[in-house]
């Protein structure tokens, strides 16, 4: 996966842009879906396990 991710940057790099601001505004839209249609006693929830998602990824550098 990672060497076609490459080959597309080097090939197209404007739909490679194209292609990680859909994957992040698709991020986004699902955090604004789910804190929209939750009740206020989930919310920390939600939030607290986006926290942690993004220590993952941060922690896989």
């Amino acid at each position: 996966m990672w060497a076609v991710l490459e080959q597309v940057a080097a090939g197209a790099p404007q739909v490679f842009l194209y292609v990680v601001g859909l994957f992040v505004m698709m991020i986004l839209m699902s955090l604004i879906i789910a804190l929209r249609q939750a009740d206020a006693s989930e919310r920390p929830e939600i939030i607290r396990a986006l926290a942690d998602l993004m220590a993952f990824w941060r922690s896989r550098r």
